[in-house]
């Protein structure tokens, strides 16, 4: 499988081949609605969606690997629905913001961040910066890992976290962000995500509002194709983790209903409200203040 999907994502490089000149002509055909973008900008444009188009997690996903007629097979994908969106319209849209909603040095710095992802085996300089001494002490393989999913803390370099920033907020690599708190606020993760997974639960729910906020914003992803935010508490049961949850779910539904309330994590307050009978949704929704005009 590996050697088949290597040998379709060499002919979209192929110069001579019909898979080529297929790709560049409708993606030239996309990027070419949009007259913001200098010749060199489009150029990139398309030379950065081939390069992530012929990775093996855009091939399995759009691709008809039975198809012996490539050409066609592109053509196919590029219709074929991915997450509530047709791979073109993905593409389109994100044409359309660098476009009509950044200037011409932002549209150089969403290319050239894209431009320096790996697409490939996860290996290289910038990838290495975000593997922990750890993470290599414990024998992980950097081959194994997965291209498209990435990590940003505080050990990553800020120029590499910053091309992270941008490249996730397109329809290409990364996919998927692993994030520490130095992601949690003042940042825009909204463009191509509607998926948050809280890992690491904190006693305040106000600090999980503000994660939830980097794809909660206006001109979302979300927003743009009409379907919800989905955020996940995912736990241990039956460990210091599932208390947590309960304590802060409660904490969340009073937070709607006392506004402006004080919250203190000592070990004695947790301890009691985490032994404190859960208030009935039903009770919760009639007690919560209606602030809307």
């Amino acid at each position: 499988m590996r050697e088949e999907l290597e040998q379709i994502g060499k002919r979209f490089f192929d110069t001579d081949g019909l898979l080529r000149r297929k790709v560049d002509e409708l993606l030239s055909q996309i990027v070419g609605q949009f007259s913001a973008f200098d010749k060199e900008q489009a150029e990139s444009m398309v030379e950065v969606v081939r390069r992530f188009l012929r990775t093996p997690s855009f091939l399995v996903r759009y691709f008809n690997l039975t198809q012996t007629d490539h050409a066609s097979a592109f053509a196919d994908a590029m219709q074929k629905v991915f997450g509530g969106i047709p791979l073109r319209r993905r593409i389109e849209n994100f044409s359309r913001f660098l476009a009509e909603r950044c200037i011409s040095v932002e549209r150089n710095q969403y290319l050239d961040a894209l431009k320096s992802i790996q697409t490939g085996t996860h290996t290289g300089r910038d990838v290495s910066a975000t593997i922990g001494e750890g993470d290599e002490d414990g024998g992980i393989e950097k081959a194994l890992l997965l291209p498209n999913v990435r990590l940003a803390n505080g050990q990553v370099a800020a120029d590499v976290r910053q091309k992270l920033l941008l490249a996730f907020n397109t329809p290409l690599f990364p996919e998927i962000l692993i994030a520490s708190s130095v992601l949690a606020e003042g940042v825009d993760l909204h463009l191509s995500c509607r998926y948050v997974i809280h890992h690491d639960l904190c006693w305040n729910p106000s600090t999980l509002e503000q994660r939830n906020g980097r794809v909660d914003r206006l001109g979302s992803m979300a927003e743009q194709i009409g379907e919800p935010i989905n955020i996940y508490l995912p736990y241990v049961a039956a460990t210091q983790d599932e208390k947590m949850y309960r304590v802060v779910r409660d904490r969340e539904k009073w937070f709607d209903i006392v506004m402006g309330e004080k919250y203190t994590a000592d070990d004695a307050l947790t301890d009691r409200q985490s032994q404190r009978i859960p208030l009935p949704p039903v009770v919760h929704r009639a007690l919560t203040l209606r602030l809307g005009i």
